[in-house]
């Protein structure tokens, strides 16, 4: 999946949950922010590409590290409220009101819990969208070093191939959906969820 795919996966299981409800847009925005986190390993890219091949789709794609990775996020943004200093940058440059401003997070344990807990959830869909999601017509399979650093078995699944445009085409209208029925934002997301899934089995029966 590419990174926009990554993120509205993760946008979409949070509102598909219910969580805005009680704790609004910042939820859905560290669902996304996690959800495009483990692929920080492409970023070995600037060591060489020795390294980089060594190091993508295993550093950041283990359960070991999505976890801890997933706890950081959670960590620092219930701390430093990220997610807010991006909205307010965005703001700024869009010149638009900013929510961010307006409200302030709880920080209380409970908060704590369920934000670790979705940033958590929303790494492992990035784990289990990469199994799937894998090689082109042209290029091998990428296969996912799920049990890193301790083993360095390499797990694929593919199904879909990476850059295909159904899953992305499938998000698109489901943001237009939730903008113009904004009081159906669960059920939206749920329905986008559906065909997400039922569109990867679909290609991965006219792949096998």
């Amino acid at each position: 999946m590419t990174t926009f795919e990554h993120a509205m996966l993760g946008i979409n299981g949070a509102l598909a949950a219910g969580l805005h409800r009680r704790y609004e847009w910042r939820v859905a925005a560290l669902a996304g922010l996690a959800a495009i986190t483990p692929d920080w390993d492409g970023l070995t890219i600037l060591g060489g590409v020795q390294l980089f091949d060594h190091a993508h789709r295993a550093w950041g794609h283990s359960f070991l590290s999505c976890v801890i990775l997933a706890c950081v996020v959670a960590g620092l943004d219930f701390r430093f409220d990220l997610v807010g200093y991006g909205e307010r940058l965005l703001c700024w440059v869009l010149r638009t009101p900013s929510k961010a401003t307006l409200t302030r997070p709880d920080r209380n344990h409970k908060r704590l819990i369920v934000w670790i807990l979705v940033a958590i959830v929303a790494t492992m869909s990035h784990l289990a969208a990469d199994l799937v999601y894998s090689g082109t017509s042209e290029l091998s399979d990428w296969h996912l070093q799920l049990l890193w650093p301790f083993s360095s078995q390499g797990f694929v699944f593919p199904m879909v191939h990476w850059g295909d445009a159904g899953v992305t085409i499938i998000f698109v209208i489901s943001m237009f959906a939730m903008v113009r029925r904004r009081g159906s934002i669960q059920p939206i997301a749920l329905i986008t969820l559906l065909l997400v899934v039922m569109y990867i089995v679909i290609r991965g029966m006219s792949l096998a």
